[in-house]
This record gives C-alpha cells, sequence and structure tokens, in this order.
C-alpha cells in the first residue's frame, strides 16, 4: 500500500483530527446507505466514492478529505481501502468556461470587500468592529485564524515582533515550531492590537474556539441576511494575503516563511485563488539571532519532481531544500522581495 495510505501516520494526528475524521466518515457512510439500499459494504461504500469521484462530483480538495476521512477510519478495522488511491481515480477534464463559473473565490478581491462591507453593516456595531479587525489584521498577516489564539505581539522593539506558533507542522508541512514577523508599519500594528486584544478578552469569557465559532457563524449569516451567496470568510484573509505578498515581489522561500509552510509549493498550489491585489504589503521575516535556519524545501511550480542526478537544476543558484539567492538577508526587517 502507497505510503500516503498507511495508517503508520495515525499516531501523529491530534485528537480534535481523528474526531474530525470519524465525524466526516460517518457522514459518509449515511449518505452510502442512503442510496445503497439492501446492498451495503465497505467495499460497495469505497466504488461509491470512487464512482462520484470519477463522475466530477468532488473536487480535488474535497476528494482528498473524504478519502483521508475513509483512510483513517476503516483501516484500523481490517477493511482495504487502497483502490481510493488507485492514480486511475480521477473525474474527466472540467468544461473550463463551467470550472470558472463555480469555482469559490478564496481570496478578497475588490469584490469579496464590497461583500464583506455590506455584511458588516447587518451586524450589531460591537460584533462588527471585532471581526473587522480579525479580518484587517488576517489580511496583513497571513495568519491562520486558529494561529491568534497563542499569537504574542513584542512592541518593546523597532519593529514590532509577531511570534506566531505554526498549526500545520507535522508530517513536514510547516518548517518549525514558531515563525516571527517584522510588522512594518503603524496601521498593521494597530490592526493586530485591537484583534489581539479581543481574542485575549475572549479567551477569558468563554474561550478561543467558542470565539472563532461565534465570528464565523455570525459573518456567515451576516451575508445570508444580506442576501450575498458566497462572502470572504476569516481565512480568505490568509489567502489575501499571499496575493498581495506575490504582488509586492517577494519569493517564494520567503512567503512560505511567512504563511509557516514547509514547502514554497504549498502556496502556489493552494492559496490566492481568484483574488486581486488590495494592500501593499506590510510584513517582513524576522528571525531571533539564534533562531535555526527554517526547513523549508524549494521547488520550482513548474517543475514537479527533482532534477535526476548529475543534471543541473533549472533555476541557476537554487535546488531543492535550499534557499534560493533572492532571499539572503531577508529576515532583517525588510521586504525581501524589494526590487525584484
Amino acid at each position: 500500500m502507497d505510503a500516503e495510505n498507511s495508517n503508520d501516520t495515525a499516531d501523529r494526528r491530534n485528537r480534535k483530527t481523528q474526531n474530525q475524521y470519524a465525524a466526516r466518515a460517518r457522514a459518509l457512510i449515511r449518505q452510502y446507505r442512503a442510496v445503497a439500499g439492501d446492498e451495503q459494504s465497505v467495499q460497495g461504500l469505497v466504488g461509491w466514492l470512487i464512482a462520484r469521484r470519477r463522475a466530477g462530483l468532488y473536487a480535488n480538495a474535497t476528494w482528498r478529505q473524504y478519502r483521508a476521512a475513509i483512510n483513517a477510519t476503516l483501516p484500523g478495522m481490517g477493511y482495504d481501502t487502497s483502490a481510493l488511491f488507485d492514480k486511475d481515480v480521477r473525474p474527466p477534464p472540467p468544461d473550463r468556461d463551467a470550472r470558472r463559473r463555480k469555482r469559490r473565490v478564496k481570496a478578497i478581491g475588490v469584490g469579496g470587500r464590497a461583500a464583506f462591507e455590506e455584511a458588516l453593516t447587518r451586524m450589531r456595531k460591537r460584533r462588527a468592529t471585532l471581526i473587522r479587525a480579525w479580518m484587517e489584521a488576517g489580511i496583513r498577516t497571513g495568519l491562520r485564524p486558529s494561529e491568534w489564539e497563542t499569537a504574542i505581539l513584542d512592541t518593546s522593539g523597532a519593529p514590532p515582533i509577531l511570534t506566531v506558533q505554526n498549526a500545520k507542522r507535522s508530517n513536514g508541512r510547516g518548517h518549525g515550531p514558531l515563525r516571527r514577523l517584522a510588522l512594518q508599519d503603524a496601521e498593521t500594528v494597530y490592526w493586530v492590537q485591537e484583534h489581539l486584544r479581543a481574542v485575549r478578552e475572549a479567551i477569558l469569557e468563554g474561550g478561543f474556539a467558542r470565539y472563532y465559532r461565534q465570528s464565523r457563524l455570525g459573518l456567515a449569516a451576516a451575508y445570508r441576511r444580506a442576501g450575498i451567496r458566497h462572502g470572504p470568510s476569516l481565512y480568505s484573509a490568509r489567502h489575501q494575503f499571499k496575493i498581495d505578498a506575490m504582488a509586492a515581489g517577494v519569493s517564494r522561500w520567503d512567503l512560505a516563511y511567512l504563511m509557516g509552510h514547509g514547502s514554497t509549493l504549498t502556496a502556489h498550489d493552494h492559496y490566492g485563488r481568484g483574488g486581486t491585489r488590495t494592500n501593499p504589503f506590510t510584513v517582513a521575516p524576522a528571525r531571533a539571532p539564534d533562531d535555526p535556519e527554517p526547513d523549508i524545501r524549494e521547488h520550482d511550480p513548474r517543475i514537479r519532481f527533482a532534477p535526476r542526478p548529475g543534471r543541473a537544476p533549472d533555476s541557476p543558484g537554487s535546488s531543492p531544500g535550499s534557499r534560493p539567492s533572492s532571499a539572503a538577508g531577508g529576515h532583517d526587517g525588510r521586504t525581501s522581495g524589494d526590487g525584484q
């Protein structure tokens, strides 16, 4: 069985992830039972999922989530789910125009900003103020919503340093336990301080998870009241951060550091769809002098596989696993991509 299909990584999943996988697997099993009638089996479930994938009913991200949920649940009970990982389990090429119409915008952009502002008018003033601060701070720093719970801002020096615990650092997804961002302008510092103040108060009153859930659901409800089908979420701020950073010429290596990724390919593949630049880039990498060099794998998005042994890399001065020369010295509080 392929390493991706192995349950050897199960012990590295935290309890929350395991519970999410189990809940998703139960939901899929209920859907399968509703259409299977009396002919129900695990292999029937696997075949049903594959058929729906081949019919184009599951997008790539959805398919990965469903496949991971089933594979995290059933093999431990002695069932074989290896067919879910066959290379031919893929839908036919979609109609490009239809795909363009259905593709959900993940960033913010001009239209998303207008939708967000309209949603804020459908909230109570206090809730709107808190959510605005969350969105503005996220656009300028690129933090995942969950990472704000433990983020710390140190304003004792210049520039102020925001220390973030990387949320996804298992299985090589992150470059280490921490990343440190130098906040370059007063506006960014203001929004980060406002949001962190609200987060600290929420933790004392009812916990961060409760605050995050209320904010997320409150924003979604405001969109519904405004008659907006798809508006930017709190996570959209992280996607917009990637777009603004790339527009400012930040190198792939520095962008991976800023977003907490273990590979320069992650932001290219999964972030910043359907948005336009909305803000000047206002943060840059910052590491304490005694911090270890982050382990970030360098990938050219045009080349999915490393060069063969003895073959020179296509891009001079860079190779998988090495930091590109354009990022050298980029941890001194300046935007490393300036001038590129």
